[in-house]
Formats: structure tokens, sequence, C-alpha cells
């Protein structure tokens, strides 16, 4: 490589290639068939209250709250590696050059955020009368300058500060761009004046932070830390949907759960279902897994109004539950514990269709709860819990027959 700008164009082609391989899982996996029942139950509930909303409602509050808190929140990706601390010193005078398109790269990447809120707020804003179009495209450029010169303070204070106490950076900017949005929206003659003042603030606070940082050197380690850790919750994302070579799934105790695995016994009748059920509660992966589609069906009971729609959600689920936690127990490394088992193989898949069975009727049991307490004692909350059931044992079944065909 002859510059740090040729350096930065080949680890951003990396970096987007990274990113589509493990996206693509994300958005054909379960997530996607939750995103369209969430956002359509959503946004079907928002319109119908947006009916009756009263016009002294609290919008233009809620508004700069929800958009200055997205303004003020995002770190600099800069894509650095532990490597650069040694290489990047001879080419150390030309690294603005390379962090200039970093900074441009967070910036195009954190704005989706605060606009997908400020659209989203854009009918409630107009309901409740608090601003016109004129005042929507002016907020929609304060967003805009805003993120942008955000973006920069956050990387000059961390050059500077080494990323120590950035929630008190935070809460500083989080504070002066809700009083801006709100002076924009609201265009009160009294706030008027609050406008040039915050900017200029901002314009201060910016300067300030961008002259200590020159003050000190570059601090690799911490960027290159937010940069591993940024990655790592990344890969631990995508890992809900797919399998990331990258990280190792991690494992933890839940003494809470104790009761659910009784100590091992001499003669033992099923120590398939024993390590498998031991496998499922303590393998984080898995564990959270199952964890998050319940909540999601609960939540979707509650919320969602039309009993039909409410079929089709937690079914998707049940089956996105049950085809997950059946491959996520089929998988494994080289080598098993119950390789070492006097029992013949096909043990294993019985093993696993129990168990996933067992934790299936817990989210059955789960989803007939909250429809006792959302539809009242009626048959509703009892085909809900049918549903659910039915459709994770039809899913256990037929991945189980796949497998022993192959």
């Amino acid at each position: 490589m002859n510059s740090l700008r040729e350096i930065w164009g080949d680890r951003f082609i990396r970096y987007m290639n990274e990113l589509q391989k493990y996206m693509r899982f994300v958005f054909t996996g379960h997530l996607a068939i939750v995103l369209l029942f969430t956002i359509g139950a959503g946004g079907y509930a928002y319109s119908e209250w947006l009916k009756e909303v009263p016009s002294e409602f609290p919008s233009a509050i809620l508004a700069a709250v929800l958009i200055g808190a997205a303004l003020s929140i995002g770190s600099p990706i800069t894509l650095l590696k532990p490597a650069d601390i040694v290489f990047f010193l001879p080419m150390e005078n030309k690294l603005e050059d390379y962090l200039k398109r970093s900074l441009r790269y967070s910036l195009v990447s954190q704005l989706p955020v605060p606009y997908i809120l400020f659209i989203v707020l854009l009918p409630l804003l107009a309901a409740t009368d608090v601003a016109g179009k004129p005042q929507f495209i002016l907020t929609a450029i304060v967003i805009f300058l805003v993120k942008w010169k955000y973006v920069e303070t956050e990387y000059y204070y961390r050059r500077a500060n080494e990323g120590v106490g950035m929630w008190k950076d935070r809460l500083v900017r989080f504070v002066l761009a809700s009083l801006l949005l709100y002076a924009v929206l609201t265009g009160i003659s009294y706030l008027i004046p609050l406008i040039p003042l915050v900017g200029v603030l901002m314009a201060v606070y910016y300067l300030f932070w961008k002259k200590r940082s020159v003050a000190n050197p570059f601090p690799y380690e911490h960027f290159i830390a937010l940069e591993q850790n940024r990655m790592m919750r990344f890969y631990r994302f995508a890992n809900y949907f797919t399998d990331v070579p990258h990280l190792k799934g991690s494992v933890s105790r839940r003494a809470w759960l104790g009761f659910l695995m009784r100590p091992a016994k001499y003669g033992q009748a099923s120590p398939q279902r024993y390590l498998l059920r031991r496998t499922l509660v303590r393998t984080d992966d898995i564990f959270w897994l199952w964890v998050r589609l319940t909540a999601l069906s609960v939540v979707g009971v509650v919320l969602i109004p039309f009993p039909i729609v409410v079929y089709i959600f937690i079914g998707a689920l049940a089956f996105a539950s049950s085809i997950q936690l059946v491959h996520a127990l089929r998988a494994g490394d080289d080598f098993r514990m119950d390789m070492l088992f006097p029992e013949t193989d096909n043990t294993r898949q019985s093993a696993i269709r129990k168990t996933v069975s067992g934790v299936q009727l817990l989210q059955s049991i789960s989803v007939l709860v909250a429809g006792l307490l959302t539809f009242g004692v009626s048959l509703t909350p009892v085909i809900m819990a049918v549903i659910v059931f039915v459709v994770s044992e039809a899913t256990i079944r037929v991945s189980n027959e796949k497998s022993e065909e192959v």
C-alpha cells in the first residue's frame, strides 16, 4: 500500500463484504418475519392512536428528546487494527487523511437513525399542530448539521481523553441538541434567540475538544479497542442467526436455573437428555435465542389487537424457535462428551426432540398466560397455546425425519 488513503479503501471494501456476508442471514431469518409483523402491527396501532391523540400531547418534547438522544450516541468507525500501533507510526503525519475518511463514513452510517425517528414522529407533530412544512424542512437540515458536528466532537473528545467520561460528553451534547430541536420545532417567539445561542455553544464545545486533542498523541489503544468491541457486538448479534467463526459461544452457569439441572447420578436413564438440557440452559447463544423469541411471542399477544394476526405471529415464532433450537443442539464440535456414552448414535436425535419439545411447551404456557391476561378467560388464549404447541411439534418431527434420512 502506497498511502493511508489506499489502506482505508481496502479495509472499507473488506468491512462492507463482511457486513453483507452476515446481514443476508439476519434479514432472511426469523428477524425478517418479526420485523414484518411488528412494523405492521405497530404502524396500525400508531395510526389508530393518532386519530384520538389530544392536541396538548407533548409531541415536540418527545421528538426533541428522542432525536436528541439519537444524535448524541454514535462512536466513530475507524477500522483500525492492533498492528497499526507499529505500522502506522512511519506514516503518522498522514493519519488525518485516513481519519477524515473514517469520520465521513461514520456520519453516513449514523444519519439513518435520527432521520427514521424524525419521519416516524412527523405524523404526530402534524396531528398536534406543533409545526408546519417550513419547520420540518429546517429540522431536517438541523439534524444533518448537528450529527455532522457531533461525530467529529465525539472523535476529538475520545482522542483528548482516551474515552474516559464519555457519558458526560454525551449528556452535554444531548441537552444542547434537545434544546435546539425543541426551539426549531415549536418556533415559539421567546425561544427563537435560543437557536443561535445553542448553535454557538455547540461550536465552542467542538472547537474546545478539537484544540485539546491536538496537544495529545493519538490514542491507538483506545480506538483499536473501540473498533474490536464494535465488531464483537456485531458478531454476537449475527451469531443469533448463523454460525460466526470469529465468535466462540460463551457459557454461563445460571445457578438460578439449577432446579432444571439435577445432579448426575448412577443409573441415569437418559444421559443424552441430561447433557442436552445443560447445553441448552448454559450456552448463552441458544438460551438467549429462546428467551428472546418467547418474549417476542408474549409481547405480540399483548400488543397485537387482532387474534388472527396473533395466530400467524406466534406460529411463525414457534417455527423459528423450534427449527433453530434443533439445529443448534444438533451442531457440535468434533468431540462431544456424549461420544463417551455407552449408547447407540440414534438416542441423540430422540433426546433432542424431547428436549426441544419441553422448552417449547414452556413457550406455549407463556403464551397461554399472556393470552388469559389480555383476552380474558375465553377460547382465544387456548387456541394460541395450541398453535404454538402444534407448530413446534410439527417442526421438530419434520426436522428429525430429515436428519435421519441424511
